[in-house]
C-alpha cells in the first residue's frame, strides 16, 4: 500500500490504525485515510486509491484518533486534528457517505483561553453518567485542558467541546499527551491515568478523578534530563516512550504503575515504537532504520540484541514488495505499529533513490506487513472463534486481517468449514454470517461458487427475517404515516418473498398484506411481468435484468447504487429516502450495515 506524500508523517501518532478498520496517516499539510485490503496468497493486490485525503486551511501539528464512540454518536470513530493556530479540528466519517465520505464536525479554541496548544491526546472515559470522549491539549505554557465532546441533535449532528478541566502539569512546554486505555474502566483504582511530558525531558504519571473534577500527581517517571519524548506506543496495560538512547516502560498490570528503563545504545532519533503483547516485546525504530528489540525477561525489560536479525528480515520483506529491481541505499523509517491479533509488524518507510521524488513529486510512504514467525494455524483458529462468540472490539474486516491476509485459498476454504461447524444462536448466528461472507469474499473459482452462494443465501434470509419483524413492528405501532409509495414498496417486498427463491422462509415471515396495493410487480421498462431469478437478481419476460437491493429488497429502478466496500453488495441511494419520514428511510437508518458482512456502504459509480 503506497501514500503519496508532500511531507512526512508526524513522528508521534503520524501512523495509526483504527478499529475501525481505517489507516490514519498525519502530516503537517494533510491526512489521509484508506483501508487495509487483504490478499489471497499468490494474487497481486487491487490498487486502491485512499479513502479520503482531509486537507485544511492552516497546517496541522498532531493528529489522534477517537475509536468505540458512544450510541449517542452517529459515527464509527472521529479524527482529531491540531491546528498551528491552536484550533481543534474534528472530522467523521458520514453516516451515510457519498463520494466524498468526510466531514469537518467540529472547529474552535473550545474556551481554552487563547494559549498556544503543542500537543492532543483523545480517549472515550466512563463517568458515572456514561461514557463521554474527551481530548487532552497540552499548552507551551506546562498547562493541561481536558474537552469533553458531545454530538447534537441537529441535522449535521456536529460535535460540541466544553472545558472540563485545567491543570498545571509542568513548568515548561507540554510536548506529549497519552491517555492509558485500561485506566478508563469504572474498577480502575488510578482513575484515569494521562501521561505527560515536558520540552525539557520530564515526565509524569495524572490521575484524574471518574467525574473528570480533579487531577492529582502520581509518582514520577522521569526527572529532567533535556531528552523529550520522540515516540510511543500504548498497549493493554503498558505504555511505551522512546527518546534519545532511552526507552521507558509503564506497567499498569500491577496496583500500582511500575517503571522499567532500558538504555540504548542509538544516536540517530527515534521515530517509532511499538508494544508485541502477545510476545512481550517493544520494537524500537531509529530514522535511519536501525531497529531494537526489547523483551521482557522475568520481571526485567532488556535489549535482546535481535534487532539486526529483525531489520534483515524487514530488508528482505520490502524487497518482495517489488516487481522490479530494488537498490537499497537508504531506508528512512517512517512508522511502526503491530497488526490487530499481533501476526504483523506493519512499518512504513521511503527511499528517495528508488522513488526518485525530483520526478516524481510528492514522496511515496510504502506500507509493508511482516508476518512474524510464530502465527500457528491454532492461532487463526482462535480469533476466528472469538469473533464468532462476540469477543471483538471494532470492526469485523479489521478484526479478521490477521487469520485471513495472505492465506491460500484452500486455507480460507478450511476457515469456512471451520465457522460453519461451531455451535450458534442468537447474535453470534450473525456472527457466523459475517465472517463466512467475508471469507467468501476472498475465494475465487468454480469449486467454492457453492460454498460461497450458501453463506450468502444464509445472511440474506437471516436479514429478511429481521427486516418483516422491523416493518411488521412498526406498521403495528403506527409510528409512521402510510403514504402510496409505502404501500408500492410493501406490494414488492410482499411480492419479492413469495417468489420460489424465499420458499423456504415466507412461511416463517409476519404478514403484512393488509397495506399493500398490489401483489404483482411490472418491469419498469417494458411493463410485463416479473420474476426473481435469485435473491439479489429479477428479471422480465423480455429479459430485462435489475438488481435488487439488498437491505430494502427494493428492485433497483434507475442506475447508480451503494455499494458494501467488502463485498460490493448493493443497496437503494440513500439520498432520496432520507429526505421524509417514510418507511424506506427507516428501514435504511435502521440497517446502515451490509446485511452480508456488516461493511459499510459507500456511493457507487453509475
Amino acid at each position: 500500500m503506497d501514500f503519496k506524500l508532500s511531507k512526512p508523517p508526524f513522528v508521534i501518532n503520524g501512523i495509526h490504525w483504527s478499529t475501525a478498520n481505517r489507516w490514519i496517516v498525519g502530516t503537517p499539510n494533510q491526512t489521509i485515510i484508506a483501508s487495509p485490503q487483504c490478499t489471497v496468497a499468490g494474487s497481486l493486490l487491487t490498487k486502491r486509491e485512499a479513502a479520503a485525503v482531509l486537507e485544511t486551511e492552516q497546517n496541522i501539528e498532531a493528529v489522534c484518533v477517537l475509536d468505540e464512540l458512544p450510541s449517542s454518536f452517529p459515527y464509527s470513530n472521529l479524527l482529531v486534528l491540531l491546528a498551528t493556530d491552536s484550533s481543534i479540528r474534528i472530522f467523521a466519517p458520514k453516516r451515510h457517505p457519498e463520494l466524498e465520505n468526510w466531514k469537518q464536525v467540529g472547529n474552535g479554541q473550545f474556551k481554552q483561553g487563547g494559549e498556544h496548544i503543542c500537543c492532543i491526546a483523545a480517549t472515550v472515559v466512563v463517568t458515572e453518567k456514561g461514557s463521554m470522549p474527551v481530548v487532552a491539549c497540552g499548552s507551551m505554557n506546562g498547562k493541561v485542558t481536558v474537552i469533553g465532546l458531545g454530538a447534537t441533535d441537529n441535522v449535521d449532528s456536529c460535535i460540541e467541546g466544553t472545558s472540563i478541566l485545567h491543570f498545571t502539569a509542568h513548568s515548561s512546554a507540554i510536548n506529549y499527551l497519552a491517555w492509558m486505555p485500561d485506566s478508563q474502566r469504572k474498577d480502575s483504582s488510578n482513575g484515569c491515568v494521562l501521561v505527560v511530558g515536558s520540552a525539557n525531558g520530564s515526565v509524569d504519571l495524572w490521575s484524574i478523578k471518574r467525574d473528570l473534577s480533579r487531577a492529582t500527581t502520581m509518582t514520577p517517571v522521569c526527572n529532567k534530563d533535556w531528552r523529550s519524548v520522540t515516540a510511543h506506543s500504548v498497549g493493554k496495560n503498558m505504555v511505551a516512550l522512546a527518546k534519545l538512547g532511552q526507552v521507558i516502560l509503564i506497567d499498569f498490570s500491577t496496583s500500582s504503575p511500575t517503571v522499567h528503563k532500558v538504555e540504548l545504545e542509538v544516536t540517530q532519533t527515534i521515530v517509532s515504537c511499538t508494544i508485541d503483547e502477545a510476545r512481550d516485546r517493544i520494537y524500537v525504530g531509529a530514522f535511519d532504520f536501525e531497529i531494537i528489540v526489547i523483551e521482557r525477561q522475568g520481571r526485567q525489560w532488556v535489549n535482546a540484541n535481535k534487532g539486526p536479525l529483525l531489520r534483515d528480515s524487514l530488508k528482505k520483506t520490502i524487497v518482495r514488495s517489488f516487481t522490479t529491481k530494488f537498490n537499497m541505499l537508504r531506508l528512512l523509517l517512517r512508522g511502526m505499529s503491530m497488526s490487530p491479533n499481533n501476526r504483523y509488524l506493519v512499518f512504513t518507510v521511503d527511499d528517495q533513490v528508488n522513488w526518485d521524488i525530483t520526478r516524481d513529486g510528492p514522496e511515496i510512504t510504502r506500507m509493508h506487513f511482516h508476518q512474524l514467525s510464530d502465527w500457528p494455524m491454532d492461532d487463526s483458529l482462535g480469533v476466528l472463534k472469538r469473533i464468532v462468540y462476540g469477543q471483538y472490539r471494532g470492526d469485523l474486516c479489521y478484526n479478521l486481517f490477521d487469520v485471513l491476509n495472505g492465506e491460500s485459498t484452500e486455507t480460507l476454504a478450511n476457515f469456512m468449514d471451520y465457522v460453519q461447524k461451531l455451535e450458534v444462536s442468537g447474535d453470534s448466528k450473525r456472527h457466523q454470517l459475517f465472517v463466512l461472507n467475508i471469507i467468501g469474499c476472498l475465494l475465487k473459482g468454480d469449486q467454492f461458487k457453492s460454498l460461497v452462494e450458501d453463506a450468502r443465501n444464509q445472511a440474506f434470509d437471516y436479514h429478511v427475517a429481521r427486516l418483516f419483524e422491523f416493518i411488521s413492528e412498526m406498521l403495528k405501532s403506527k409510528s409512521v404515516i402510510i403514504t402510496d409509495n409505502d404501500r408500492e414498496y410493501l406490494s414488492q417486498v410482499y411480492w419479492a418473498v413469495h417468489q420460489p427463491v424465499f420458499a423456504d422462509l415466507v412461511s416463517h415471515l409476519p404478514d403484512i398484506v393488509d397495506n399493500c396495493s398490489n401483489t404483482n410487480v411490472n418491469c419498469p421498462v417494458c411493463q410485463t411481468g416479473m420474476s426473481l431469478l435469485s435473491k439479489q437478481t429479477a428479471c422480465c419476460a423480455r429479459n430485462h435484468i435489475f438488481d435488487v437491493c439488498s437491505v430494502t429488497l427494493n428492485i433497483l429502478k434507475l442506475p447508480g447504487s451503494d455499494q458494501c466496500n467488502t463485498c460490493l453488495a448493493k443497496r437503494s441511494k440513500i439520498g432520496a429516502a432520507s429526505s421524509s419520514d417514510n418507511i424506506i428511510s427507516r428501514i435504511l437508518d435502521k440497517f446502515s450495515q451490509c446485511s452480508f458482512c456488516n461493511g459499510s456502504f459507500y456511493s457507487g459509480v453509475v
